[in-house]
C-alpha cells in the first residue's frame, strides 16, 4: 500500500511540473523594448479557433510594404470588415479584450477588422492590423510564435494619439500572439494560422526565408513577404525580387 501511495504522490508531483511549464512565453524583448508581461496561451484562456478563417486576398500595396507603420481611421478600422464577416464583427467571442494580467493598457489592437481581437487565417495570409494609441511615442511590436519565441520589433515614433495601420504575415501554423507598447501597453490580439506541419520560417530572414515545399492548396500558391516585398512561388520553389 506504501508503494502504491508513493506512486501516486510521484505522478502528482510530475503532472504538476509539466502544466508548471505549459506557459513557454518568452519575454526576452531586444533593441531596448520595454518587457513585456508574459501572456496567457489561448488553451488556458479556452480561445478556440474561430471557424471563420478569414481567407481574404488583401495585401499591403507597395507603397505600405515598404513601412513599418501606417496612419489610419477608425472609419477605416470598422469598415474594412468583408460583407460576409459584418455579423461577426460584433461577436463578443472575437472581439475579447485580453489585457497584461495586472497591468493597465491604454491601447487597443485589432485584427483584420475592428473590434475583432480573436481570428483565424490561412498559412501565408497577410491581414492588416488596426491601432488605437492614446498617446504619443514609440511604439514596440511583440509577436509570440507557437514555439513561444517572442518577435520584437520597432515600429516607429507616432506625433499624435489616434489610429495607426500594419500588416501581419502569416508564417507559421499555430497561434500568434500580438501586442505593442506606446507609453503603455495594449490588448493582446490572437490569431490561429491554419496549415500543415510545424515549421517555422524566419521573420528576420538572411538572406530571404524559404517557402514550404508543398502547398496544402490544389493548385500553386504565391504571396509577399512584407518587410522586403519580395513574392514566393511555392510550387515552382523560385523568388521574385520586388514586385
Amino acid at each position: 500500500m506504501k508503494w502504491t501511495v508513493l506512486i501516486i504522490a510521484l505522478m502528482m508531483l510530475l503532472c504538476t511540473n509539466a502544466f508548471g511549464q505549459m506557459n513557454p512565453y518568452s519575454t526576452t524583448a531586444t533593441g531596448g523594448a520595454p518587457t513585456p508581461i508574459t501572456p496567457s496561451s489561448a488553451e488556458s484562456l479556452g480561445l478556440q479557433a474561430p471557424t471563420d478563417v478569414i481567407t481574404s486576398q488583401q495585401a499591403p500595396s507597395a507603397q505600405e510594404s515598404t513601412q513599418t507603420l501606417m496612419s489610419a481611421s477608425q472609419d477605416a478600422a470598422y469598415a474594412s470588415a468583408p460583407a460576409a464577416l459584418r455579423a461577426t464583427a460584433t461577436n463578443p467571442v472575437y472581439n475579447k479584450m485580453i489585457v497584461p494580467t495586472g497591468s493597465y493598457a491604454p491601447n487597443s489592437l485589432y485584427i483584420s477588422y475592428a473590434p475583432r481581437t480573436v481570428a483565424s487565417c490561412n498559412l501565408y495570409a497577410n491581414l492588416p492590423l488596426w491601432m488605437k494609441t492614446s498617446s504619443t511615442g514609440n511604439i514596440w511590436f511583440y509577436e509570440w510564435y507557437p514555439s513561444g519565441m517572442l518577435d520584437t520589433n520597432y515600429a516607429g515614433f507616432v506625433n499624435y494619439p489616434g489610429w495607426y495601420k500594419r500588416w501581419f504575415f502569416a508564417d507559421t501554423p499555430g497561434w500568434h500572439i500580438l501586442q505593442y507598447y506606446c507609453n503603455g501597453w495594449s490588448n493582446y490580439a490572437y490569431i490561429y494560422v491554419s496549415g500543415p506541419g510545424s515549421y517555422w520560417v524566419n521573420p528576420n530572414p538572411s538572406p530571404d526565408p524559404m517557402p514550404y515545399p508543398y502547398p496544402y492548396w490544389d493548385s500553386p500558391i504565391t504571396y509577399t513577404y512584407p518587410p522586403t516585398g519580395h513574392t514566393y512561388y511555392s510550387y515552382k520553389w523560385t523568388t521574385t525580387y520586388g514586385k
